[in-house]
């Protein structure tokens, strides 16, 4: 992923990009099946940047990708303090 080809509606500090890049590059490693879709900010807070990821796999795996993920958020919240989010979209749930 590279923040540079994004049409972003919001601007990204250098830092802020980096850590983007970061976050997903460590949580695609471990689970390789995920893409990028897009960057977002939450409705509430706008310095919450959301990470999209299409992450087509079983829903036990998906909730374990959370998992790390949010422990790879926090630390980053806690040294950068930066509120990054992946956000997954799993095209292989059917709603109930």
């Amino acid at each position: 992923m590279n923040t540079q080809d994004l049409n972003l509606t919001f601007d990204l500090a250098p830092k802020q990009k980096e850590l983007i890049q970061e976050l997903f590059g460590k949580v695609q490693a471990k689970y390789p099946e995920i893409s990028f879709l897009r960057l977002g900010t939450s409705p509430e807070d706008r310095e919450h940047i959301w990470i999209y990821v299409l992450a087509p796999m079983p829903e036990e795996r998906e909730i374990e990708l959370s998992r790390y993920a949010s422990e790879l958020e926090s630390d980053i919240l806690v040294d950068y303090g930066t509120m990054l989010s992946i956000m997954t979209k799993n095209p292989t749930l059917q709603p109930a």
